[in-house]
């Protein structure tokens, strides 16, 4: 979808998760761990936590980063799996990720609102 020469485009990663009965406060505890390194992480722009007011064991995480690179670095650190592996324990393994590219908004596209 980009062109070439173009700068990369950023990506958000969007995780829906199921969180086991009674481990939420573990998962949480877990999640700020990971938070604490990614922030740190080139190309880590922003991250969100939400919990479903539906279904309280559905949970859906998504950050955005600079670049695919900077996803897959953050991926493929040697510390990853360690870092995340307290925070998946406490999850269901229908659990499902999807890395997309965000498209720009066109600014002219945009109507103003009226009253």
């Amino acid at each position: 979808m980009t062109e070439r020469n173009a700068a990369p485009a950023p990506v958000r990663v969007v995780r829906l998760l199921r969180v086991l009965e009674g481990r939420e406060a573990e998962f949480v505890e877990s999640y700020q761990d990971v938070l604490e390194r990614a922030v740190r992480s080139p190309g880590h722009l922003r991250e969100q936590l939400c919990r479903s007011l539906d279904d309280p064991g559905q949970w859906l995480l998504t950050s955005e980063w600079e670049s695919f690179e900077a996803i897959k670095r953050w991926r493929t650190d040697p510390d990853h799996a360690a870092l995340v592996g307290p925070m998946n324990a406490c999850l269901h393994d229908d659990r499902w990720t999807g890395v997309f590219e965000i498209v720009p908004e066109d600014p002219g596209a945009r109507k103003p609102r009226q009253g």
